[in-house]
Formats: structure tokens, sequence, C-alpha cells
């Protein structure tokens, strides 16, 4: 039987240490976003390296959800033309990182969680969203998930059972896929299920 099963999902830009720069024709100022410099990896939580982070502990001695969400700091270098630089820092909000519809069964739990964040130095920007919907059950700490996700940036999702290892339930790379800061705006197009 599992006591306790943790699911974590983060989203990043992954790999980069800068997004690539956009030079605003009238001004001539370069305007460049920081990435998150990093991979694929369950250990990146609390490390800034994150554009959004979340976790859901299931405990079931409890029968209780314990949630955990928070944002990174965006950072934009802006550019002149002579060459000097300023660097602008701000940090979304995570009003829109949740968890709902927790409903308990005799031996599983399932919920949903969602992910919906802007940039914080470009308000008009569309946000990075993505909706799981989670089913974890008690006896041997399988975890069923649904969701949907943008095609930018990276997405992983892992659980861990009991204290374990992290096994990973979903990942996306936007580097692989091809997908830019243009898929952000729409729905969400990428899709995946998982039962492990």
């Amino acid at each position: 039987m599992a006591t306790i099963v943790k699911i974590r999902g983060s989203v990043f830009i992954g790999g980069l240490q800068w997004l690539p720069a956009m030079t605003d024709p009238e001004t001539g100022f370069t305007h460049e976003y920081a990435g998150d410099a990093r991979e694929f990896t369950p250990a990146a939580v609390h490390t800034g390296r994150n554009r959004v982070e979340q976790e859901v502990v299931v405990d079931f001695a409890k029968r209780k959800l314990f949630t955990y969400a928070d944002t990174g700091y965006t950072t934009l270098r802006v550019t002149k033309p002579g060459g000097i630089s300023e660097f602008k820092q701000g940090k979304a909000s995570t009003e829109g990182v949740t968890v709902a519809d927790e409903t308990w069964e005799a031996s599983s739990v399932s919920f949903v969680m969602k992910a919906s964040a802007a940039n914080p130095l470009r308000p008009a920007a569309p946000a990075v969203d993505y909706e799981m919907r989670v089913i974890v059950h008690e006896e041997d700490g399988t975890v069923e998930v649904k969701g949907s996700h943008d095609g930018f940036p990276c997405f992983e999702f892992y659980k861990q059972v009991d204290f374990g290892g992290f096994e990973l339930l979903h990942s996306h790379d936007f580097r692989v896929t091809g997908d830019t800061p243009a898929a952000m705006t729409g729905d969400m197009e990428y899709h995946f299920e998982r039962k492990r």
C-alpha cells in the first residue's frame, strides 16, 4: 500500500541561457528574455530555474492533499543601440496554478492540476498553460494522468511513491518539436495520457 504519493510538474525554458534577441526597429533597442539554462530533472524545484512549479502530495493516511505552487523570476535584458544594457525582473502570480475537483474514493483520489501564468513583464503576452487530470491509486501508487499543454516551453511531470525515486510521467521539449513562444497563443495543442 502506498501512503504518500507526490505529483510534481514543472514548466521551464530548457537549455537556453537567453532566448533569441528581438530588436525593435523603431527604437533600436534589443530585448532578450532569460531562459532557465537546465535540462529535464525532477530536482529543479526551489532552484529558481522554472517558469512554473507545482506539487501535489497525496497523503492516504490523512486522506488529504497538500499543494505547493511557485513561479520563477522573469528576467529581461534591454540593450540600447550604444551597447548599454538594463535588466528588468518580474514574478508571475501563482493565482492561475491550482488544484481542483478533489474526489476521494475508497482506495484512490482524483484531482485536476492546472497552470496558467503570463509573462509579468509583458501583460499582453499569452500565458503558458497546462491542465492534467490525475488519479492516484492507494494499493500500489499507480498514477493515471490525462492532460494537455502548450507547445512552448518545456514541460515535465513526475511521480514519487513513499519518498522513493521520481518516475517520469510525461515530458515535452520545444527544441525537439520546433515550437516557439507563438505556441502559447490559442488552445493547448499537445495531449497526453499515461498510466504508471
